[in-house]
């Protein structure tokens, strides 16, 4: 009976082992499908997260292909796309770029780049970035603006603007250059869009640094910061169809948070030599007017006009004057500039142009450029002026001085004289009872341009509104 016993007991445990056995054995089967399963997983994550630093990296290589084409001048237009297939290849994978650059002709373009990863078993991996670029910078973007100071003097002194692309100032508004809706005062090509702005290189604060006298504003006025400025009983800074305020303080038009940073421009060498120009009639001819091919370029010892009224420096065509010396016009002599044709003029010298002045057959500004290239002379509170810029005009003046070293002086003819253009100065003045009209076209100039710097980069990954990626193929 007991050796029975112990039999079945016997028996019994081994049962149990062999259950045991079979649970143990279920279970690591289990931990191992499992583990396989999250092997595989974390494989595939591990694959597609390669893939996506992969994507992202070629919509990096999207970004240097887009500057590659701007800095090039591959681009054409506003909007520029290109699309490289096949960009990365290897066994089993295969990579493509695309690329769309918006604003691909102003100064600030942005460039969306995505790159795409085929072959996935579970589909394109794709990654884009969005990329906001800058290049140069554009010295005429307020109208009136200097460095350190701007004077205005005279009767009735106006500055307002107007845009040349839409014809002369002053002219009815037509179809010409499509002026956007609601563009202009009263139908007319003037308006409200010029900024006068002065800094300060003084280290002490409440610095008068833009005196207005009695002059009309039509537009803004802006001084750096803890500086101030002047504006007489009869003065105003306003718009065209606003009504006048009489507490500046009040004026959402005023500011104080103007900074200027004007870098010289460089300062070009070589060109045909003409020597010195002086008495007598000189005719400057290049190409056929109209012709929009590399201008002429010439060095000049000096100009030393005066005289009588047949003394005129004639520019046909398109010139640049690179001057190794002073420019003096006085007299009854002029610097004529035909319709059609351009000058512009590099010096690191005075110029003193008087007597009948500058004379200029075109409606915009840009058709006469002065690049004051003189370097600083001393630095903070010991700067002064490096050069002195005085044009005067037979009436009307025409004309882009860029001259951040130079003290400028603009006078327009007569008491109804009429200066257009744009200024930028070491310190400036407008004399005489003249007017200035800030050609807004001239903020189309970009000078230092050719290299970009990124201002900001994003990945669009869709989280927030403004990380929405764009529909490439809409482009």
């Amino acid at each position: 009976m007991n050796q029975k016993h112990m039999y079945r007991s016997q028996k019994s445990r081994r049962g149990s082992a062999l259950i045991t056995a079979v649970i143990f054995s279920f279970i690591i089967g289990a931990l191992a499908v499992t583990f396989l399963k999250l092997a595989s997983n974390e494989y595939r994550a591990s694959v597609r997260s390669t893939l996506y630093a992969s994507s992202l990296n070629l919509a990096e290589s999207g970004v240097e292909m887009g500057i590659n084409a701007l800095a090039t001048d591959l681009t054409s237009g506003s909007t520029w796309t290109t699309t490289s297939t096949g960009f990365l290849t290897d066994a089993a994978y295969t990579g493509d770029v695309k690329v769309v650059i918006l604003n691909a002709s102003s100064r600030a373009p942005t460039i969306y780049a995505e790159g795409e990863i085929n072959g996935h078993p579970s589909g394109a991996v794709t990654k884009q970035v969005r990329v906001e670029l800058s290049s140069g910078f554009a010295p005429y973007e307020t109208g009136f603006s200097a460095r350190n100071g701007i004077t205005f003097s005279g009767r009735n002194v106006l500055l307002d603007s107007y845009n040349s692309n839409y014809g002369a100032y002053g002219a009815a508004l037509t179809a010409l250059g499509n002026p956007p809706v609601g563009y202009g005062y009263g139908g007319d090509n003037i308006n409200s869009d010029i900024t006068v702005a002065s800094d300060s290189l003084s280290s002490s604060d409440g610095v008068t640094v833009v005196d207005a006298g009695n002059g009309t504003i039509y537009g803004n006025l802006q001084v750096s910061e803890n500086n101030t400025y002047t504006i007489g009983p009869r003065g105003a800074v306003t718009g065209y169809g606003e009504a006048r305020i009489a507490n500046h303080e009040d004026n959402p038009r005023i500011s104080e948070d103007f900074y200027a940073d004007f870098p010289v421009e460089t300062y070009p060498t070589g060109g045909t030599s003409l020597g010195t120009i002086s008495n007598g009639t000189t005719l400057i001819e290049a190409m056929a007017l109209g012709t929009e091919a590399s201008p002429k370029v010439y060095s000049v010892d000096a100009i030393s006009m005066g005289g009588s009224a047949s003394n005129i420096l004639t520019v046909s065509g398109h010139v640049v004057l690179v001057m190794d010396g002073d420019i003096a016009v006085n007299g009854s002599a002029s610097i004529n500039i035909v319709s059609g044709g351009s000058l512009t003029v590099y010096t690191q010298n005075d110029v003193a142009i008087a007597g009948n002045g500058i004379s200029n057959g075109n409606d915009n500004a840009s058709s006469f450029s002065l690049y004051g290239t003189a370097l600083p002379n001393g630095s903070g509170d010991s700067e002064v002026a490096a050069q002195s810029i005085s044009i005067s005009g037979n009436g009307q003046l025409l004309a882009a001085v860029y001259a951040p070293t130079a003290d400028v002086t603009l006078n327009g003819g007569g008491t109804n004289g009429q200066v257009m253009g744009g200024v930028v100065a070491y310190s400036a003045k407008l004399n005489g009872g003249s007017s200035f009209h800030f050609d807004e076209a001239l903020r189309e100039i970009i000078n230092g341009g050719g290299g970009y710097s990124i201002e900001s980069w994003l990945e669009m990954t869709g989280a927030t509104a403004a990380s929405t990626p764009i529909d490439m193929s809409a482009y």
